[in-house]
């Protein structure tokens, strides 16, 4: 999946000026493991799912600066301006976000950047990463790996900020993408007597216990080298998938 896409260096906290007024210059493409390839699903924690919102999504940081849409769809303001475009990002909490991508078209290095930023309840706000795209034709460029965990979605959003520095000519973005993969959570007490913190599979079998798809065998026992009956086998998967009519 990175055949054609560019991975460039990601800024830290420190780098706000980049979402400041100045766009910080890229760097070509830092170690970074190998995205998969073809079609992946949306679930499982071995494959990434990409989130993609589309530059029309977003919405400027002033409707008195002009904006507009090209015939190519891309997203674009007034020349020798300075414009933020902003949008929401919803993944699932407990999720890992590691590669954000700007499909941009630029003549300019380092006139079009993304951030993402974290806001809580209180209106505080924190960058958790930002790169700057390299002058090209429409391509995606991607920063990562970023390795930012949504512990939670409760009293905090994740908020996607496109920037276009000051240019005599327009520039254009069209998307920003989002690589994120899903985790199992760690066990942090012992629910059942027969399956100890050692023990192979640990982490899952409470994982299951603590999200209510298994409840034990009963007596406080897993029974983990048991058989798995049909009907067992449908519990665990009705539970797991959320499987729910209201009519």
């Amino acid at each position: 999946m990175l055949t054609g896409k560019k991975v460039v260096r990601v800024l830290g906290l420190a780098a706000c000026a980049m979402l400041c007024g100045g766009v910080v210059g890229a760097q070509d493409r830092p170690t970074s493991k190998l995205l998969p390839t073809g079609q992946r699903p949306d679930f499982g924690t071995q494959d990434y799912t990409v989130t993609t919102i589309s530059a029309l999504s977003f919405v400027p940081r002033s409707w008195e600066i002009g904006f507009a849409v090209s015939p190519s769809l891309g997203r674009y303001s007034g020349t020798n301006t300075h414009m933020n475009y902003y949008s929401t990002l919803n993944v699932p909490a407990g999720s890992i976000i590691d590669f954000i991508g700007l499909n941009s078209t630029t003549d300019t290095d380092a006139v079009l950047g993304v951030g993402l930023w974290q806001r809580d309840s209180g209106g505080n706000k924190v960058l958790l990463a930002g790169f700057s795209a390299p002058a090209h034709g429409w391509g995606t460029d991607l920063a990562g790996p970023l390795g930012i965990q949504v512990v939670s979605n409760l009293g905090t959003e994740l908020v996607l900020d496109v920037e276009q520095a000051p240019n005599p000519n327009f520039q254009f973005f069209a998307w920003v993408e989002v690589w994120w993969r899903r985790t199992v959570s760690p066990a942090t007490t012992q629910t059942f007597n027969d399956v100890a913190p050692g023990d192979f599979g640990f982490q899952f079998i409470e994982a299951l216990a603590a999200s209510g798809i298994t409840g034990g065998c009963g007596g406080g026992n897993f029974c983990p080298n048991a058989n798995l009956t049909r009907a067992q086998m449908a519990v665990f998967l009705s539970k797991a998938l959320g499987l729910h009519w209201p009519n």
